[in-house]
């Protein structure tokens, strides 16, 4: 904390900054609150307005970026403190250590907020900033989730997935719904500012309620419409524990459980998906059972995807093998890949010093190809756990005509956390701004089938073994989002920006 008052400028209160840096990072120690399962949406706004007011009375640009920097490492220290749990359960780490790395991991994220508000405080002094700002936030959550593979985590947009707000999302995706947000809160502390200016505080009213009813009117439209039959599913939660998932004294019973909830699927049952590698075990070391789950799929005429590590000409991939009677095998190939989980960056450095930890983990090769696999006369939009995150990746599948939307996931690696409320909040918005039906099959939880409008329609209780049957309506369509991906929102904060810069430059 002393270090960062350091960059205090002559003629700015050492006091007031250094509680000015304190109440940013005790803000951002409540952002995570404003997500999944917490979901107390409104603190968006509050804590969003609450920052952009404590930095617009810094006397420096270093000092509003300070005030960034905090309130960003306390929100990430708070909200991903789950991948300790992982660290420590499985890369038997100490807590210290497992948590000095998940520090490390919020000291780098910290660095987008901190570069928003202080490039904010530089290049748009005075009125100007409280345009500028907003867009600067949003625009470096996007940067986030693409630099150095990206790390979409905790971003705005995510927050109102289920409010007004949201009906944005089919238009302008999720940044451009966290981009609404922040213009709502950059209104309010501008309103705060300017509270004995009665029409100045109109001005505020009169945007906010323009802001949210363009929202609300935006998410009556309709972009997608039915496409051919209901298609009957039924999503496996196999409930196997991480310890004994690898263990391969373990693995005959953990086939045989998945076997058994294959052949308890309902009569007409036309899709059934199994998590994240629900087979611990290469494809070429179970043909006899394959060839099994073949003769078991043409006679019930159903589709099986199973998540299953899948071994090809000396390469690994983390996948989803495709099982439709006895027709060639067909595979969905993971692409973006967990760093440091599934592969490794610079192997010749890192690669050493991690596989010390977890032993044979960074080995994946990252998938080509399509990224749909079809599904009886339907597209399905592949994505295995982290992609789902990432809004770009879910919409490959959209680009190439995907009905509907297909996640396998495991998240046992995070035990009884928020890790898994987090990824169905953002699977819901993935559904929302492609208007397309969602299915998440999971190994613990949380299992569940999304509306094209992002509401949560059921969900299996998590650490428990089941299936969820059900019933969807595959969407053909793309929204816009779907066909410009983030192209609309770069233009429009584009031209924020340039408003801002042209305010700016009449500002006397």
């Amino acid at each position: 904390m002393a270090a960062s008052a350091s960059v205090a400028v002559p003629g700015e209160a050492r006091p007031g900054l250094v509680w000015r840096l304190l109440l940013a990072m005790f803000m951002g120690a409540l952002w995570p609150l404003a997500f999944a399962p917490f979901d107390y949406s409104f603190l968006a706004f509050l804590l969003l307005a609450g920052l952009f007011l404590v930095s617009a009375g810094a006397r420096s640009a270093k000092s509003a970026a300070a005030m960034g920097y905090l309130f960003g490492f306390a929100a990430f220290a708070a909200g991903t403190y789950w991948i300790a749990i992982t660290l420590h359960n499985f890369a038997h780490m100490s807590w210290i250590l497992a948590g000095a790395l998940v520090g490390l991991l919020a000291a780098y994220c910290a660095i987008y907020p901190a570069l928003a508000l202080g490039l904010a405080h530089r290049f748009f002094p005075g009125p100007a900033r409280w345009l500028a700002v907003p867009v600067l936030w949003i625009l470096s959550e996007w940067a986030r989730s693409r630099f150095a593979t990206g790390f979409p985590w905790l971003a705005t947009g995510y927050t109102q997935t289920e409010g007004f707000l949201g009906g944005l999302a089919p238009w302008l995706g999720q940044y451009g719904v966290g981009l609404a947000t922040a213009v709502v809160a950059a209104t309010a502390a501008w309103a705060w500012t300017q509270r004995r200016d009665v029409r100045a505080l109109w001005a505020a009213i009169s945007t906010v309620l323009l802001i949210f009813a363009l929202a609300l009117f935006a998410g009556t439209v309709r972009f997608t419409h039915p496409q051919g039959s209901p298609l009957h599913f039924r999503l496996l939660q196999g409930d196997i524990p991480i310890s004994e998932k690898w263990n391969p004294e373990r693995i005959d019973a953990i086939l045989t459980r998945y076997a058994r909830l294959i052949a308890a699927s309902p009569p007409g049952t036309q899709l059934i998906a199994l998590p994240e590698t629900a087979f611990p075990i290469f494809q070429t070391e179970i043909p006899g059972l394959i060839a099994h789950l073949q003769d078991w799929s043409a006679e019930h005429d159903a589709t099986l995807i199973i998540g299953i590590p899948e071994s090809s000409h000396g390469k690994y991939y983390n996948a989803a093998m495709e099982i439709h009677g006895h027709d060639p095998l067909r595979w969905y190939r993971k692409q973006h890949l967990v760093p440091f989980g599934e592969y490794i960056p610079f192997p010749a450095i890192l690669g050493p010093i991690v596989h010390d930890f977890l032993p044979g983990l960074g080995s994946f090769t990252p998938g080509v190809g399509s990224s749909v696999l079809p599904v009886d006369g339907q597209k399905a939009g592949m994505s295995i756990c982290y992609e789902e995150s990432f809004s770009r990746d879910v919409r490959k599948g959209v680009v190439e005509g995907a009905s509907f939307l297909l996640n396998i996931s495991d998240y046992a690696w995070y035990g009884h956390s928020i890790a898994s409320a987090q990824s169905l909040q953002m699977a819901a918005m993935q559904a929302r701004q492609e208007q397309k039906p969602d299915l998440r099959a999971t190994n613990t939880g949380i299992t569940a089938v999304i509306a094209p409008n992002g509401r949560v329609l059921a969900s299996l209780p998590q650490f428990i073994e089941a299936g969820l049957d059900g019933v969807i309506q595959p969407m053909a369509g793309r929204t816009p989002y779907g066909r410009l991906g983030s192209w609309p929102l770069l233009l429009l904060s584009s031209a924020l920006l340039a408003l801002a810069w042209w305010r700016l430059r009449r500002t006397p």
